[in-house]
Order: C-alpha cells, then structure tokens, then sequence
C-alpha cells in the first residue's frame, strides 16, 4: 500500500545514491579481486587498501569508519592473497580470494537492490 505515495526526496536521494555507490564497489573489489594474483600490482594495491582503511578508521563519520574498515579487511585479505608463499599465509589464500569475491557480489546485489527501490520511487513521485 505504501507503494501508492509519492516516496521523500531525501529518501529517494539516499537510495539512488547507496545504488550507485555500492554497484561501483563491488566493480572495483571484482577488479581489485583479479589484480591480486598479479604478485606486484597486487602488493601495492592491498597495501594501499590497508592505508586508506586505518586512515578511516579515524574519521569522524560513521560511514567513513565503516568503508575505512571494508577497505582494511579487503588490504588484509589481498596481503595474504599476495604473501601466499608463506605456509600458513598460502592456506588462507584461497579461502580471502573467497571472501573479496563474495563480499563484490554482495555488494553488487546490495546496490541492484537500492537502484530497482529507487526507480520505483521514481515512477511514484511522476
């Protein structure tokens, strides 16, 4: 029933705005998935992502403090991905490889999810 009134704007903004944002995460963490198995660039992109989420960790901003900490798990996995070498670090390779793919689906779904709600929400404000 609720389907009937025109939805909020905010709302709407808010929706179309997580749709887009997390459809383009989960892109970039299926690149960033293919692009550690290449031993260098692999290296540099995890370390980064490592950087870049213990820096947000510090922010001020709820939202920032939860990307800070998907980037640092995601710079945590590919380092392992990259350092497979490693006894211990090899067995756990695979299974990181796992989660960044699964959590790039996620995120895809995620934002599939909020595009659909706000194109709906669209028709019911015309």
């Amino acid at each position: 029933m609720s389907d009937l009134y025109p939805v909020d704007s905010t709302e709407l903004r808010q929706r179309g705005t997580r749709g887009i944002m997390s459809a383009a995460g989960g892109i970039g963490l299926l690149i960033v998935n293919s692009l550690l198995h290449l031993p260098l660039i692999g290296g540099i992109i995890s370390g980064g992502l490592v950087i870049v989420g213990l820096s947000a960790l510090f922010s001020k901003s709820k939202t920032d403090k939860i990307a800070g900490g998907v980037a640092l798990i995601a710079g945590a996995a590919g380092l392992s991905t990259v350092l497979k070498s490693i006894p211990v670090l090899g067995a756990i390779a695979g299974f990181s490889s796992f989660v960044i793919g699964a959590g790039a689906v996620a995120l895809l779904g995620i934002g599939g999810w909020n595009i659909f709600k706000f194109v709906k929400g669209l028709k019911s404000r015309a």
